[in-house]
């Protein structure tokens, strides 16, 4: 491992420089924290006693364990550890609970801390590409939720919690496995963007359409054979990716939605158009075939 001191002194941890230890000190206390690429085999002793910290990079290190005693840090705010080698992470980790940003992704991780609910400040969570199959349940508990990626994993199945995210606004999942979503997934009434392309899916929920402020819904590369007649609900729908599904027909109600400017349907198994595709043309909606 590299020495780590002493740190380049920076007025702003934006200004890090890979393979440097950084810091941002306040009254010779380091508050900002960044070891990107520093060739780190663990966490650095002496970060457990700045208590103070408020963000810690150490991603793209070859860090395979974190100590339990990381909840000493429990004014830190955003940590980003990706790139690295960890496999479990500490329950400790969840005891932090001023964390509003974790980033957890590109490595074999296999699987999120089950306590990780506990994290009610936690606004934005990235774990992807990693060897994660399942979500804890606990994940229905993190109430400030906004941003939720867990991309390009082994993931079949969400647990119903999901729903309890009320403030989560853009979910990505795609690149998963998932051959169904929860009949909660309705339940996310602040969700604008969804990104479930590249998986499994055969069908969607029937209560899609309670989806009052979805705006973008990707749908690429599924094996989606035929859409809920709630979709014509969804009024502020801007975007409908379909491609690369079975679909043979298309329900009636898509018809209906006024702001939609976006439909794809390459690749699908739609042989006709309806005669309704010009209502929608006429509104300004780009219908790609």
């Amino acid at each position: 491992m590299k020495n780590i001191e002493p740190y380049k002194q920076l007025e702003t941890i934006r200004h890090r420089q890979d393979g440097v230890p950084c810091a941002v000190m306040a009254a010779g206390i380091p508050t900002d924290l960044a070891f990107t690429k520093c060739e780190l085999t663990n966490l650095p002793a002496e970060v457990l006693n700045y208590t103070e910290l408020k963000s810690l990079y150490l991603g793209e290190n070859p860090i395979s364990k974190l100590p339990e005693e990381i909840s000493s840090l429990s004014q830190l705010r955003e940590l980003y550890i990706f790139g690295c080698k960890l496999r479990e992470l500490p329950a400790g980790l969840a005891k932090i609970l001023s964390l509003e940003i974790l980033d957890l992704s590109h490595q074999p991780l296999q699987n999120l801390p089950a306590n990780i609910g506990a994290l009610k400040k936690l606004r934005v969570l990235y774990a992807s590409n990693t060897d994660m199959t399942t979500l804890p349940v606990s994940i229905g508990d993190l109430v400030s939720l906004e941003y939720l990626g867990c991309t390009d994993n082994k993931i079949s199945k969400l647990p119903e919690t999901l729903g309890k995210l009320k403030q989560l606004k853009e979910l990505r999942l795609y690149g998963n496995c998932l051959k169904e979503l929860p009949h909660s997934f309705s339940e996310l009434t602040a969700l604008r963007e969804a990104y479930l392309r590249n998986n499994q899916l055969t069908a969607l929920p029937s209560n899609l359409g309670e989806l009052s402020a979805l705006e973008v819904l990707d749908l690429r590369n599924n094996q989606i054979t035929h859409l809920p007649e709630s979709i014509g609900n969804l009024q502020n729908l801007y975007q409908l990716d379909l491609r690369v599904n079975p679909i043979e027909t298309l329900p009636e109600a898509l018809r209906y939605l006024k702001s939609l400017r976006k439909l794809d349907l390459r690749w699908t198994r739609l042989t006709k158009e309806p005669t309704w595709f010009e209502q929608l043309r006429t509104q300004g909606t780009l219908i790609y075939l």
